[in-house]
Formats: C-alpha cells, sequence, structure tokens
C-alpha cells in the first residue's frame, strides 16, 4: 500500500510541473478538460482519498492531451464558489468535473447542468438532475466482514454520527456480526463532525483512554477487532496498536496487511479508482454518464479480502469469507429493497 501511495503522489508532482509548463490555451478550443474538486480533508491519507486520486492520476497518465486541474477547497464554501464559476464557463471544448467528496452534495443539489460538460459527484445516493452521481453500496460487504468477525469483541470505531456511508457500513457490519455471534459489540464515535477523518494524534489518545476503561471496568472480556470507519485517522488505530500491545484492527478502504499482517483479519477495499477510470473512459468515448447508479458487493467496486497471514487462534479468515459471502450477498439485496 505505501508503494502504490508514493506512487501516486510521484505521478502527482509529476503531472502538476507538466501543467505549470503548458502555455496557456495549449490544446486548442477542443481539448479536454478535466477538473477535480477534492475533499476539504485533501489527499495523503494513504486509504480512502488517496485511492481515487490513483485512479484520476493513471487516467490522466494514460491519456496525456487530457489537461487536469486538480483542486482542493480550503472549505465547503470555496468549493461552491469553485463549482458555481465552473459550471458558469462557456466554451466549446469538452470538460468535465468530479466532485470527490459527498460532502458537496448541498453544493449541486438544484444547480443547473452546465453550458458544456458535464458534472460527476461520487459516493452518494442522491440524484442531481442534470447531473450523474454514484454511489459504492457498503452493507453487504460490511455484513460479510461482521460475520467474519464472529469470535472477537468487535468495536466499530466512527469518524463521525449522521454520515451516511459510515452509518450503512455500521449497520451493515452490526447485523452480520449479530447474526452469527453471541459476542459483545460497541460503538465509539471520535468527532462531532468531518474532523473526525483527519485526527491521527486524536485517534491514538482516544483509543487509549477508552480502552483503558473498558479494561478496569471489566466491559470487555473477549479478544478485541476494531472495525475502523475513519478515513485519514486510520494510521492512529494502528499507532496504538503498535505501541501499545497488538489488537486486531480490520482493514478499510485499501488492503492494510501492510501495516502489520499479524493483526489484520481482512480488508474492506472499497475501489473508487476503478469506478472512476470506467466513468473517464466512458467520457473519453464520447458516451452519456447515466444519471445515478449504485454498485455492491457483487460488483467490482467494493470487496473483502481475507489475509491468509493472519492466524489468531486457528481462525481461518478464507474460510469464513466462503462459508458467509453468499448470505452476504443475499442480505444486501434484501437491504436495497
Amino acid at each position: 500500500m505505501r508503494h502504490r501511495l508514493l506512487s501516486a503522489l510521484f505521478l502527482l508532482a509529476a503531472l502538476l510541473s507538466c501543467s505549470k509548463e503548458r502555455p496557456a490555451g495549449e490544446g486548442g478550443a477542443d481539448s479536454r478538460e478535466l477538473t477535480v474538486l477534492i475533499g476539504t480533508d485533501g489527499y495523503g491519507d494513504g486509504s480512502y482519498n488517496d485511492t481515487m486520486l490513483e485512479g484520476i492520476l493513471g487516467f490522466c497518465k494514460d491519456h496525456p492531451d487530457v489537461n487536469l486541474s486538480l483542486q482542493q477547497p480550503s472549505s465547503i464554501a470555496d468549493a461552491g464558489k469553485r463549482l458555481d464559476a465552473w459550471l458558469a464557463k462557456e466554451g466549446s471544448g469538452d470538460r468535465a468535473l468530479i466532485l470527490a467528496s459527498n460532502s458537496y452534495e448541498s453544493l449541486l443539489r438544484g444547480k443547473p447542468a452546465p453550458k458544456n460538460g458535464r458534472v460527476l459527484i461520487l459516493e452518494t445516493d442522491d440524484v442531481f438532475p442534470g447531473h450523474s452521481s454514484y454511489i459504492i453500496r457498503r452493507y453487504g460487504a460490511s455484513w460479510l466482514c461482521g460475520a467474519m468477525s464472529r469470535y472477537f469483541a468487535s468495536i466499530i470505531f466512527k469518524a463521525m454520527d449522521g454520515n451516511d456511508m459510515i452509518e450503512e457500513s455500521a449497520h451493515g457490519y452490526g447485523e452480520g456480526k449479530k447474526a452469527v455471534s453471541k459476542e459483545d459489540l460497541f460503538t465509539w464515535t471520535l468527532a462531532d463532525g468531518p474532523e473526525g477523518f483527519s485526527m491521527r494524534d486524536s485517534t491514538y489518545r482516544f483509543t487509549y483512554r477508552k480502552l483503558n476503561e473498558y479494561y478496569e471496568s471489566e466491559e470487555i472480556t473477549g479478544d478485541i477487532l476494531f472495525f475502523p470507519l475513519l478515513g485519514g485517522s486510520l494510521p492512529g488505530l494502528f499507532d496504538y496498536s503498535r505501541y501499545n500491545g497488538f489488537v486486531s484492527i480490520a482493514g478499510m478502504d485499501v488492503d492494510c496487511t501492510a501495516f502489520n499482517p499479524w493483526i489484520v483479519p481482512y480488508s474492506l477495499c472499497v475501489n473508487n479508482h476503478l469506478v472512476l477510470k470506467t466513468y473517464l473512459e466512458e467520457w473519453l468515448a464520447g458516451k452519456t454518464w447515466p444519471e445515478h447508479q449504485q454498485f455492491g458487493l457483487e460488483s467490482e467496486y467494493i470487496q473483502v479480502i481475507p489475509n491468509p497471514q493472519y492466524d489468531f487462534a486457528g481462525q481461518d479468515m478464507t474460510a469464513l469469507y466462503k462459508e458467509y459471502y453468499s448470505q452476504a450477498v443475499e442480505k444486501e439485496k434484501a437491504y436495497e429493497k
């Protein structure tokens, strides 16, 4: 995972340095322009945001004729100004705008289609007339993770409450766990808002304090497994495990076995880079984007990857995956009805 992150960042530096050298207006009126507004928490989280960025940079590397403008708004208000400016711009060239965070939903809602070009907002269940959106459903994959955690005292660790993706994933995990196990299930919340996605040091301190409280009260009696829904705060949880005695941690968004293969039983991987590659290739091919799409466990865009190296109390994660996969697919279909 570290190698992939470094490769993406080196590619980003190369693309940005090239863009500085490109004369203004190069490519003519018919050039392709791709603008990306990444989330206000930025990239460099080693997981969700960087996977998305990897897909965009890989696409631009394969298509050097596409002019990329990668922008990080300083706030939601700043993102709104950038969106309005892009929508109001006129021109004959082919343009696409990616809103790479569902925190921008309120900004796009009610906005007319651009005079030329197209807009895609990722990871939202909402429909935006005149624009496109998609969501990668978490329920089925999270249900599968919960079932695979049947021998653990599980802690769902959320960056914040109220985020749709987090709540769906937490709900799915809890349902899967309760379906196959009587072991304890706890839920923690790190912060009141989106700042919870970028609080590595606070995650370490929060975990240290909370676990000491639980151990002293003997509220937790089994072997602990964290199911982290923390975004860029996740490394703080691995910091705790590294310095205070190993606890098991489910990988999230990317394959996290590189952190420590002996404490990660499985990883829930969200492959936004593959979704974006499909959308962008369709854009270049002149195909119309659907108004809304959703992808679940049966797609290639979300997957649970068992770690064959994990060997705690003789648990075989691959066998547990095979045992519960079909049931997880059926649970997801029932959940979506």
